[in-house]
């Protein structure tokens, strides 16, 4: 059994957090555009906004709740688990202050 072999043997077999955190990314930037799109077209008579920008919000919470998930059951990961718990509140972290910032915005009544 040669040295290749034993590293392979402590590797990761799956991407699993690759993925998740690919679509969390993807995630976020609907919603980036979604929120700028609606500054732009803004009406304050309109929450659709505000719905779409929770739809967003809840999407993005299930994805870390999965990422959080996929961490507990892994032993091995792609890299260090205090990272991927650090990237993954930070990624949600971003989702939340969008939500919040649209619940401002329509609270204030101010484009």
């Amino acid at each position: 059994m040669g040295i290749g072999n034993i590293f392979k043997a402590f590797q990761p077999k799956d991407k699993v957090f690759f993925v998740l955190f690919e679509k969390v990314a993807a995630t976020l930037t609907e919603m980036s555009k979604e929120f700028h799109e609606g500054l732009l077209d803004f009406d304050i008579n309109d929450d659709t906004m505000l719905t779409n920008m929770s739809d967003y919000e809840h999407k993005l919470d299930d994805l870390t709740h999965e990422i959080f998930v996929q961490l507990g059951e892994n032993f091995i990961t792609p890299f260090d688990r205090e990272d991927i718990s650090h990237l993954a509140s930070g990624l949600d972290d971003i989702a939340d202050y969008m939500y919040a910032s649209a619940k401002y915005i329509y609270l204030y009544k101010t484009p």
